[in-house]
């Protein structure tokens, strides 16, 4: 295989919604430590998020992209055998870095990469390289799945990699047929607010495309009434 394994690996309310203020309570804190748990067990090579949980991450803060400098064509490996990846898809080039690597309370250092499109604006490529972050286009205008988890693969060596959202980022990775095994945990609460978002979302920018099938291979009750459920990808209907 010339990609990554690549799991899906989310916690969620019971009625499917993955942000919210169901997370703040002490039931969904318990499954959300399995979480993290499982997430470390995995031994990944490579974790995953869109570009709003990486917003969330960086506190917001805004990019200055470096207008005038010249950068050439094609992908930039800053740092090609990392213990750890933070890949961040970042497709209009909106996420601010500090430097190229990545650090988080009660998570171990990643170095990142951007996953960015041909459209990405040069500027914030040529602002990436000064910081020393890795990117890879992936795509002329919208996403291409397929082509970013192979050039995760051949340029950096990531033979296994976690995708942890959210919904819109889920899904698309889902869609084009690069999601392997889904890990849904499920902390016993709901939210019930119809803005939150869900396990999956399809982008506007996307085909409507079909439904995704899957087939279960393990279900785990964890601490906290929570429950894992394991399920491999059968068929997903473009």
């Amino acid at each position: 295989m010339n990609r990554p394994y690549t799991i899906c690996h989310i916690l969620s309310a019971l009625d499917g919604k993955i942000t919210g203020e169901f997370m703040e309570m002490g039931s969904a804190r318990s499954v959300s430590e399995e979480y993290g748990r499982i997430r470390t067990e995995y031994q990944a090579d490579a974790w995953l998020y869109g570009t709003i949980t990486t917003k969330e991450f960086t506190g917001w803060r805004k990019p200055e992209p470096d207008f005038g400098t010249e950068v050439p064509d094609g992908d930039f490996v800053a740092e090609k055998q990392a213990p750890l990846y933070y890949v961040s898809v970042d497709v209009q080039g909106e996420i601010s870095w500090e430097s190229g690597t990545f650090h988080k309370a009660g998570r171990p250092d990643a170095h990142v990469i951007e996953v960015l499109t041909e459209k990405t604006p040069a500027a914030y490529r040529a602002y990436l390289r000064k910081h020393g972050v890795s990117y890879i286009l992936a795509g002329s205008e919208g996403l291409d799945g397929k082509l970013a988890v192979e050039k995760l693969h051949r340029l950096f060596g990531i033979n296994r990699l976690l995708i942890c959202g959210g919904g819109t980022v889920n899904w698309t990775f889902l869609q084009q047929g690069v999601v392997d095994e889904l890990s849904l945990l499920i902390a016993p609460v709901a939210d019930g607010n119809p803005d939150s978002v869900t396990v999956f979302e399809r982008s506007p920018l996307l085909p409507a495309g079909g439904p995704a099938v899957f087939q279960l291979k393990n279900i785990e009750r964890l601490r906290g009434d929570g429950v894992r459920l394991v399920y491999t990808v059968r068929k997903v209907i473009r």
